[in-house]
């Protein structure tokens, strides 16, 4: 049977990680598992004349709120790792509880920003991307074969 899925390396601290490309099906997968994450409430903003106490006590809880989203962050990059790496797991939920308690943030970052790019899924720009001029208008420019 033809293996439609293409596989490479990617180097991450030292270590050579085997990532494959997700199917369509472990794609939908994977946003029914970030869409159905609870997601973080966000703090009202008090009144303009609100005082000390009661904007000490936004700011903590935006803090708090912040802590909540980059959890969430960290626990839906490395669902998207789990799909794409192997780790000799062959348990989706055994694999991202070991990711989750093995790999740093900025390693899970790394490997879903390398698993999204190899799938063609589409990753936000970075605020260092949108501050360069653009030569061209958008619309003008050739698009991108998702096949690479």
């Amino acid at each position: 049977m033809a293996a439609f899925l293409k596989k490479k390396t990617v180097p991450v601290d030292g270590e050579e990680v085997e990532i494959t490309q997700l199917s369509g099906l472990d794609r939908f997968n994977f946003l029914d598992y970030c869409s159905d994450l609870p997601k973080p409430e966000t703090p009202e903003r008090p009144a303009e004349n609100a005082s000390s106490k009661e904007m000490d006590q936004f700011y903590e809880a935006m803090s708090v709120a912040s802590k909540k989203w980059e959890r969430l962050s960290f626990m839906g990059q490395s669902r998207l790792v789990a799909y794409g790496t192997q780790f000799d797991i062959d348990d989706l939920e055994e694999r991202h509880q070991y990711i989750m308690s093995s790999m740093m943030p900025q390693q899970v970052k790394q490997l879903h920003d390398e698993i999204a790019k190899f799938s063609g899924i589409p990753l936000p720009k970075s605020e260092e991307n949108t501050e360069e001029p653009n030569s061209e208008p958008e619309e003008a420019q050739e698009p991108a074969d998702p096949k690479g």
